[in-house]
């Protein structure tokens, strides 16, 4: 007789590739984002020690899957050299996409349809460039313009009866929330300046560099190294320096300054998951149970909101309250989404990216979902603390939420 009861899905390996600036000095601007995909992949592979036949499949993403980010799934797979027989599935939910990943390998496991999974994802905003979109911008030349995500893009005109195509946009959105939720520019930029620091902190200490897979790069002058650090953290950030800089999305009347934005960034982040049962057999230590996980839609408009109900969903499958959570990592699109979510969740901020978020180490769109799941399962088991919580938004009004867990047999 079949058992139908859920199985517990464990994180098992967690590798990344260092996320470094996008554009024409980024250490890793001429490498493809599937090689850096399949640069994570392979480091996990090895890390873990696990044989690649094992695998039942590696499920990855890129938010434009198009030319070298197309079918990641497959292509990251055979590019890391996994038996064919290994399968591959692609996914997409924009900047959830990697956590999206995640949260597919753990249902196949807790379902008993598969045992041994690879997930997470790649972006390379160097060679898919995110461009900058005010009120002001003409959207219907800006589309028109090559080599942007909007133009590859190509959206249906009919989409925008539902939406406006102005306010959706991810620096307007931010600005839309600081004006609801009643946060000022200072207090914003304090929180990007205070992950500048935990970022550096981190860097110092070799926890960031624990969860990094070096990659072959070029220096910013064009010579070949061999990138191995986060490039975007900044020491020492001068808060009168912070405070003279421009806001981008509204220059006239914005509170989002440039410093209070997530980076682009280019890097890939693979986590590797398994049944309980898998796990005791290949002799592997878990990092962290998926507890439960929820993903949630919101007004577009208010795009950076949507991380707030699924952590909501997340936490009341788990049966847990605020309080019972150690960590967070959320993803720092903007400074003001931490915000508020810390307020409309009642988060203590000391729990809040202890290691700094996306507005120091940078956001690479496709990939930040698995740095997220795998830096708080890392830190979760450094600090032997019992339950985490790590929570994305997307563009398009979404978001996702996953609660890792400790259990006393880890």
């Amino acid at each position: 007789m079949r058992d139908n009861r859920l199985r517990e899905a464990v994180i098992v390996g967690y590798v990344r590739t260092p996320f470094t600036r996008a554009g024409e000095r980024g250490a890793l601007r001429e490498v493809r984002s599937d090689d850096l995909g399949s640069a994570a992949l392979s480091a996990l592979v090895e890390r873990t020690g696990v044989d690649p036949s094992e695998i039942e499949e590696v499920i990855f993403g890129a938010v434009e899957q198009f030319g070298e980010q197309a079918h990641p799934g497959r292509n990251v797979a055979v590019l890391a050299g996994l038996p064919f027989e290994v399968a591959g599935l692609s996914v997409e939910r924009a900047c959830s996409t990697a956590m999206s990943a995640v949260q597919c390998a753990a249902m196949a496991i807790q379902t008993g349809c598969g045992d041994l999974i690879a997930a997470g994802g790649m972006e390379s905003l160097t060679h898919y460039e995110l461009p900058i979109v005010t009120a002001e911008t003409d959207l219907d030349e800006l589309i028109k313009e090559k080599g942007t995500l909007l133009s590859m893009m190509s959206p249906n005109p009919r989409i925008f009866e539902r939406m406006n195509p102005i306010e959706i946009i991810g620096g307007l959105t931010a600005e839309r929330l600081a004006t609801l939720f009643g946060f000022s520019r200072e207090e914003q930029d304090q929180w990007a300046i205070q992950s500048n620091e935990l970022a550096v902190e981190a860097q110092r200490a070799g926890r960031l560099a624990a969860e990094i897979v070096p990659v072959p790069g070029l220096s910013s002058e064009g010579d070949p190294i061999i990138a191995e650090a986060d490039e975007c953290p900044r020491p020492g950030l001068d808060p009168a320096r912070v405070a003279s800089l421009p806001t981008p999305f509204d220059p006239e009347h914005g509170t989002v300054s440039s410093a209070a934005c997530s980076k682009t960034a280019d890097g890939a982040a693979a986590v590797m998951l398994a049944s309980r049962e898998k796990a005791e057999q290949l002799g592997l230590k878990p990092l962290a149970v998926i507890s439960s996980q929820a993903v949630a839609g919101v007004a577009p408009e208010i795009m950076g909101y949507g991380n707030v109900p699924a952590s909501k969903k997340a936490l009341v499958r788990a049966g847990l309250s605020v309080d019972d959570v150690d960590l967070w990592e959320i993803n720092e699109a903007f400074s003001v989404v931490v915000l508020v979510a810390m307020k409309e969740l009642g988060i203590d901020p000391g729990r809040v990216n202890v290691n700094g978020g996306a507005c120091a180490l940078g956001h690479p769109v496709g990939a930040s979902g698995a740095r997220l799941v795998g830096t708080l399962a890392l830190e979760l088991a450094r600090r032997n603390a019992r339950y985490g919580v790590a929570s994305i938004c997307a563009g398009f009004g979404q978001g996702t939420a996953v609660v890792l867990e400790r259990p006393s047999w880890i």
